[in-house]
């Protein structure tokens, strides 16, 4: 039994966490609408980046492969399958009380951040529908689907929790370089959908919500032994 002092350790990480993500996501944004340090930061990472059909091929190729299937439809329909698969597995519909409200919040905010700052991607100016550039809509799909795709299989396996949570941060990685690579956003637009994502994920799984737990065992119908 965790004693009171590593009990109310574990009670406070989960507003704290949240906190530390919301601010560093806000001050970020408001750092971008200012023009402030991160804007010349995005400079410097542009800079030191090749942009679409400058860099070397192998690359160039990974990186657009990365991106295309990082588009939000193939991300949200990929969770999606995962979801149903896990639902049918289990024969429980918990699993949608996970994904749902993931794939709604994230999008949500992602509209909104787009629709209030007023940001043209560095290469090529309305790509991403008009002055839509900030935050990363792929970035930020990338990361809650991978995350809601990795709580679910670890709810059928637990023993592969730690791989799945590696899968989706390694995933989300490659997205965040094959982005910034091409030039398709800025280094603070995938920031942003990083710490946006991560927060999204925060509140559901861990705290307030903890919908993972809602969403989880028990599996296949734990049966509890009939009474005789």
């Amino acid at each position: 039994m965790p004693g009171p002092s590593e009990g109310t350790r574990r009670r406070l990480s989960g507003p704290a966490v949240a906190l530390v993500l919301g601010v560093g996501l806000v001050l970020l944004t408001l750092d971008v609408i200012r023009g402030g340090a991160a804007i010349r930061l995005d400079d410097r990472v542009l800079a030191l980046t090749p942009g679409q059909g400058n860099g070397p091929v192998v690359p160039d190729l990974l990186a657009l492969g990365i991106v295309q299937l990082a588009t939000p439809v193939f991300s949200v329909a990929v969770v999606g399958a995962v979801t149903v698969a896990v639902c049918l597995r289990s024969g429980r519909w918990a699993p949608l009380l996970l994904a749902g409200p993931a794939i709604a919040v994230m999008s949500a905010a992602v509209l909104l951040g787009k629709d209030l700052i007023t940001r043209s991607s560095p290469d090529v100016p309305g790509m991403l529908g008009g002055n839509g550039s900030y935050p990363s809509g792929h970035t930020a799909t990338a990361l809650v689907c991978a995350g809601v795709a990795a709580e679910l299989v670890s709810c059928l396996r637990p023993t592969i929790r730690t791989l799945a949570r590696a899968a989706a941060l390694v995933w989300t990685g490659l997205v965040v370089v094959s982005l910034v690579w091409l030039h398709f956003h800025w280094l603070s637009d995938v920031v942003a959908s990083v710490l946006l994502g991560a927060l999204v994920l925060w509140l559901l799984l861990r705290w307030p919500l903890r919908l993972g737990a809602v969403a989880g065992p028990p599996w296949l119908g734990e049966r509890r032994p009939r009474s005789r």
